[in-house]
């Protein structure tokens, strides 16, 4: 009888499911919203176009060892990223990002006279200046136009926005460079200029977008203001006190640190996938295109799977956690594996893990930070983030080199070493994590109608298993 009414349930489940799915595409159809994330999905996918013409530029400049300049100039700004927070908490939002979309679409034009790798990394990293400005700014505006119930689905949208336009990206580039081909060689406008000048529209597209908007910024208070527009004593109390803030806020302070620590250990998977694959795995570069494919799938899956969950009184900082533990143990379990389709197994549930604890923790700080520090904070978040993959990058292939042939075992490939210590890393960060939420999980306390929805599902479960077994017994 439990489990005909579990059973009877399973159309209000589903139907639970798809409006959470309808939720979301109402977000990004009408409203303050959508515009932010119809900004940020087109300026992303140009930004993808410019990459891979940017590194076909540095390779075309320095060959192999200059792709990491560009790549470089990217992250290094991150160690300063905590001024764009003091900009974000100071200044008027909306505007901070349309200046910094013009700006950003004014300097990728300078990359079509670039000849040098100077050059390229130079506007690399102013580059990655303006985003810097730009990103806490959006971060802390989220929360102001979408209600709490929102936060989640608003940040799966974000991901899907900043990181599934990477395979248009790439059709986009694909598309510029066989243009290119019927271009004429005299013709200033190859591929990659023409990959460039795409770009620098969607920035301007972006800032257009965005200055359409309505957006809230928090009235600087009197003790704040300074007394003249250049007294920088103002801002930098703003910064200290935006640091100190993030020091002593435990569970700012773990969401932070967990997430940098997940970059820190993930970023060997980046940097060590092509090698892994032909290397290791001996499945050569197409294997690394399905290490792709899985990390990437699972990504979008994990953010669909917590953008549907509707659990009531579970703190985002819980699913943040178990995420990270996730996502640990199955990169340790990729270090050790022999196939490239077993490796991809573990891959997509890193994808799953990675995706959640971004989701969730991006969520947790909306939700916990007050708006007048909240773009400091975000600030810190990107710097200590960008730290770690810059970080990770640059030791990666390093370590690997150096103890390959050390340890015993399957991780006597220094490759799949580097993998268990990124995994490790990043369970460690989850165990943390979960350490620091425990009196959270200590306190939920499920509803009767919970119990009984628990209690229908495993009658159901139960039943079904039963016929199963009845209908082999008869065969």
């Amino acid at each position: 009888m439990r489990a005909a009414a579990a059973a009877a349930r399973i159309p209000d489940i589903v139907s639970m499911r798809k409006g959470v799915y309808i939720e979301s595409l109402r977000l990004i159809r009408r409203g303050s919203f959508a515009r932010l994330w119809w900004s940020g999905t087109v300026s992303s996918l140009g930004d993808w176009v410019a990459l891979f013409a940017t590194i076909a530029l540095a390779n075309e400049i320095g060959g192999v060892t200059g792709i990491i300049v560009p790549l470089v100039g990217r992250l290094l700004p991150g160690i300063f990223g905590a001024v764009g927070g003091v900009v974000a908490d100071r200044l008027d939002r909306k505007w901070t990002m349309v200046i910094a979309d013009f700006g950003r679409g004014i300097l990728v034009l300078f990359l079509i006279g670039v000849d040098s790798l100077f050059e390229l990394f130079v506007i690399s990293f102013f580059l990655e200046i303006l985003t810097l400005i730009r990103q806490p700014a959006r971060e802390a505006s989220i929360p102001n136009i979408v209600t709490e119930e929102q936060l989640v689905s608003a940040n799966s949208l974000s991901l899907v926005s900043a990181y599934g336009t990477f395979p248009l990206g790439s059709i986009g580039w694909s598309v510029a460079s066989k243009i290119g081909e019927w271009i004429p060689e005299a013709s200033v406008i190859g591929s990659r200029n023409l990959a460039f000048i795409a770009d620098a529209a969607t920035f301007v597209i972006s800032g257009v977008i965005v200055a359409t908007m309505t957006l809230e910024t928090p009235e600087v208070p009197e003790d704040r203001r300074g007394n003249h527009w250049f007294d920088f004593k103002a801002p930098w109390q703003d910064l200290k006190e935006g640091i100190r803030f993030v020091a002593k806020e435990k569970h700012v302070r773990v969401i932070i640190l967990g997430m940098a620590a997940a970059l820190f250990g993930g970023g060997s998977l980046f940097v060590l996938g092509q090698p892994f694959s032909v290397d290791a795995l001996n499945a050569g570069d197409s294997g690394f295109g399905v290490l792709l494919t899985a990390l990437g799938t699972g990504v979008g899956l994990g953010m669909l799977i917590v953008a549907s969950l509707n659990i009531s009184g579970l703190k985002y900082e819980i699913f943040f956690a178990l995420s990270l533990v996730v996502t640990g143990v199955a990169t340790m379990f990729t270090s050790v594996v022999d196939t490239v389709f077993g490796a991809g197994g573990w891959v997509f549930v890193v994808g799953l893990g990675a995706g959640g604890a971004y989701v969730m923790g991006f969520s947790a700080l909306h939700e916990q930070v007050a708006d007048e520090i909240r773009g400091r904070t975000f600030a810190a978040l990107f710097t200590v983030v960008r730290t770690a993959l810059l970080a990770s990058v640059a030791l990666a292939g390093v370590v690997a080199a150096t103890i390959d042939g050390r340890l015993p075992g399957p991780l006597d490939d220094g490759i799949r070493a580097v993998l268990m210590i990124g995994g490790t890393i990043i369970l460690l960060s989850g165990v943390l994590s979960v350490w620091t939420v425990r009196d959270l999980i200590r306190s939920q306390r499920l509803s009767p109608e919970a119990r009984r929805n628990l209690g229908d599902a495993s009658e159901a479960f139960s039943s079904l298993r039963g016929k199963r077994r009845s209908n082999r017994n008869d065969k």
